[in-house]
């Protein structure tokens, strides 16, 4: 059995109270917690249709580890080519399964979780204390990173959003509604584009996209106000897909810093999936119906891949003599070579029931 714990985990339990007789003391920004659950989820990542002249084939798979509001309990690793081991790569703090194998028409790794999730509510009623030290935030206030890129169109939108505002609390929110005003996720409008490549222009330029679209665009306009804002990665759990196995596709949300509260985070889309007048009480919420496996965007992996940073990666990285397979569906929509599925069961205690 695997076990590793990261330094991300101390987030899980965040416990902010006043001393006792502090009568007069200022009243703690941090979250409460609506939800806790526990899963055990057997994830299975494939590489398929290798080709017969392959001689090397490498493959980096993301694993559930501890991170913001999810501690991992044990982990295991079911099936794995020999050789195969263990790494994380301390920039997305991810842990990846790495194989390295002579050709093989299916490479495939099988790795069984038990994950605790927890749900944080954020008051973003309330006023920051302080302003941001910009200092400490320097990747997360870069204006310029690829495919978050604050250019002319992104920076009108968010000063026009935030005219006349200074406190950073009431900046997100305003700039959380004005990306969901500007911008539909495909699942609200179909008519959007289902599998892009995450990218804050693209989404402007379509009024929507898939959820890295969006996440882009937010992170982008947050960064040109000053707000500290990056990008996690994982999956939804389905509850109606519970004991099946299933592709559960990728989900992204955002994290943003705010003073006095921390990293904050939104899944935008879930937010606008009502109406208008319900976004606020999602704005400074994530539900546990989730795993987390990354974070951030231009990865190198440990080991590094051959390629180039990596901007979009779904259920895993994977080189054949060198050469990236896109994780994306082909223009004729053919799916990757790389595929993920999942098999999960709630452990959540059921309630009691009480009866006279």
């Amino acid at each position: 059995m695997i076990q590793c714990f990261s330094v991300r985990a101390a987030l899980f339990t965040l416990v902010l109270s006043a001393p006792a007789g502090a009568e007069t003391a200022q009243p703690a920004l941090g979250p409460s917690i609506a939800e806790t659950r526990t899963y055990r989820i057997q994830q299975t990542v494939e590489l398929r249709d290798v080709p017969a002249t392959a001689k090397n084939v490498q493959l980096w798979v993301p694993v559930p580890a501890d991170g913001s509001w999810q501690r991992v309990l044990d982990r295991r690793v079911v099936e794995a080519p020999p050789g195969w081991k263990l790494t994380h790569e301390p920039t997305s703090d991810a842990d990846l399964v790495y194989v390295e194998t002579p050709r093989a028409d299916v490479v495939k790794v099988v790795v069984e979780t038990t994950v605790m999730r927890s749900s944080p509510v954020f008051d973003l009623a309330r006023p920051a204390p302080t302003a941001v030290e910009k200092r400490l935030f320097v990747d997360e206030l870069c204006t310029d990173a690829p495919l978050m890129t604050a250019d002319e169109a992104v920076s009108s939108m968010a000063r026009k959003a935030c005219a006349g505002e200074t406190d950073p609390v009431r900046k997100a929110v305003l700039i959380l509604h004005a990306v969901a005003d500007a911008a539909d996720h495909y699942s609200k409008d179909s008519t959007k584009p289902k599998c892009g490549r995450g990218s804050a222009q693209d989404c402007l330029a379509h009024g929507g996209g898939c959820c890295t679209d969006l996440h882009s665009l937010f992170i982008a306009a947050a960064r040109e106000q000053g707000i500290p804002a990056r990008l996690e990665y994982g999956y939804r759990l389905n509850p109606a897909k519970e004991g099946t196995s299933f592709d559960p596709g990728y989900r992204c949300w955002v994290e943003y810093n705010l003073p006095g509260m921390g990293w904050v985070p939104t899944d935008i889309v879930v937010a606008d999936a009502g109406e208008r007048v319900a976004r606020d009480a999602n704005f400074g919420t994530l539900d546990a119906r989730r795993v987390w496996l990354w974070q951030g965007r231009g990865l190198n992996l440990a080991p590094r891949q051959q390629s180039s940073p990596i901007q979009t990666m779904i259920s895993g990285w994977a080189e054949i003599d060198g050469v990236a397979v896109d994780v994306l569906p082909a223009a004729d929509g053919t799916p990757s070579k790389l595929q993920r599925t999942i098999n999960f069961t709630d452990l959540t205690p059921k309630p009691a029931t009480v009866t006279n």
